[in-house]
This record gives C-alpha cells, structure tokens and sequence, in this order.
C-alpha cells in the first residue's frame, strides 16, 4: 500500500533526526524508485547518503543516486557515483558491473569517448546477455571511428553471429559495418546494407533515420563521380 505509506514516511522524516529516520529514508526512497519519480527519490537518496549507519544504506543510495542521475539525464553526477562505488573494498560483482556500465553510458553521452571506450571494454569483459550486446557494439563502434575497419567488421560478425537474440544491438551493428564497407571503399556492398536496414527493420526508428542519413551521404558522395547515382 506504498500510496498510503508516503504520507506516513513523510511525517517521520519532518521529525528532527531519529531511530525511524534512516529506515524511514530508504523505504520512502525504494517507493519513489519503484513508481520512477527520481525527482522526490533523489533528495532523499543525498539524505540517506549522509546520515545513515549502515554500510549497506550507503552503498544502496549512492548506486541508485547513480541510476537516477543517470535516468535524469545529469551524467556527470552518474559518473561521479559510478566512480565512488567503484572505489568501495567489498562490493558485489553486479554492482560492479552496473557501475562499469553507467559510467560508459554517461561518458559517451557527455562525448568522453576515450573514458567509454575504456569502460566499454571492461564491461565486454565481465557480462553477458544484452549488455555484453551492447559493449560489443561500442566496440565494432570505436574500431570504426580508429578506421580499423576489417576488425570492426569481425566484432559485428561476433555480435550477430552469437547475440542474434538482441535484436536492437544486433540491427544497429549493421549501420557500423555499412559504414565499414565504405571505409573500405566499398560503396556497393555499403548501400546494399543500409538499404536492407531501411526496408526489413522498421520497428526501430532511430536506426532507420541513421541508416537513411548514411545512405543519402554515400549517394551524395558517389554522384560526384558517377552521374547515375541520385540522391534523394
């Protein structure tokens, strides 16, 4: 019944600090958490950060201080908290891993690059599933930007070939190795992927409009030497 709680924690927490508070703080906290209003967790989750006892409260606000800068869109306070658990002696292997992951997200969002590739590739290390999707993804990706385009392209092989069940990842790949094949200077086998792209995956929108934008750069380009090319 957390819509009747809140009311009740919050009647705790307006009393000067006491035996009920840090509890108070972590259930009320956990309730917002749960109904992903991270604007009244996150004072909260500070407070609980500040006054707690208990190791465990601490570690448990600043990993979800972590994740709800980071929903928030306030990436260097992400990294920030990232880098405080990593710190930490004694810490649990998925939380590790989640702070790994936050801090490569957050980097790349704030154009780190060098930071995300770094924590990109220690999350490749430790993960599987669809994070390990991901990271191999962002590895095909940075190979791309270094112009080692034969080895991206085998991290995309590696992606498809062994992670097809994550669909996303696995689509968004192909736009690195169209993008590849042009590296390569190979126009031809770069349309043709991109163009698969745009006509068999229409589910995902963002990667439709980058394949479409790569797809109208490569035509741009190629009219220049050949007038049988027209871009759109």
């Amino acid at each position: 019944n957390y819509d009747q709680a809140i009311p009740a924690f919050k009647v705790v927490l307006a009393e000067e600090q006491n035996e009920f508070s840090e509890e108070s703080l972590s259930k009320l906290s956990q309730i917002y958490l749960y109904k992903e209003n991270f604007n009244d967790a996150l004072p909260l989750l500070d407070r609980l950060e500040l006054e707690a006892n208990s190791p465990e409260n601490i570690t448990y606000a600043q990993s979800n201080l972590m994740k709800g800068y980071f929903e928030t869109k306030a990436f260097d306070f992400a990294i920030v908290y990232g880098k405080k658990i990593l710190l930490k002696d004694k810490l649990d292997a998925n939380l590790r891993n989640d702070a790994k992951l936050i801090i490569a997200r957050a980097s790349f969002k704030t154009e780190d690059l060098s930071t995300a590739k770094e924590f990109y590739n220690e999350v490749e290390k430790n993960t599987t599933g669809e994070v390990k999707a991901e990271a191999l993804f962002y590895n095909a990706y940075f190979k791309n930007k270094n112009e080692d385009f034969e080895e991206s392209n085998k991290v995309v092989q590696k992606l498809i070939a062994k992670y097809s069940n994550y669909k996303y990842w696995g689509v968004k790949s192909y736009v690195i190795m169209a993008k590849n094949y042009y590296g390569l200077n190979d126009a031809y086998q770069a349309t043709y992927v991109l163009e698969n792209i745009i006509k068999n995956f229409g589910e995902f929108e963002d990667i439709i409009e980058e394949a479409k934008t790569g797809l109208n750069k490569i035509k741009i380009n190629e009219a220049k030497t050949n007038n049988s090319v027209t871009p759109k």
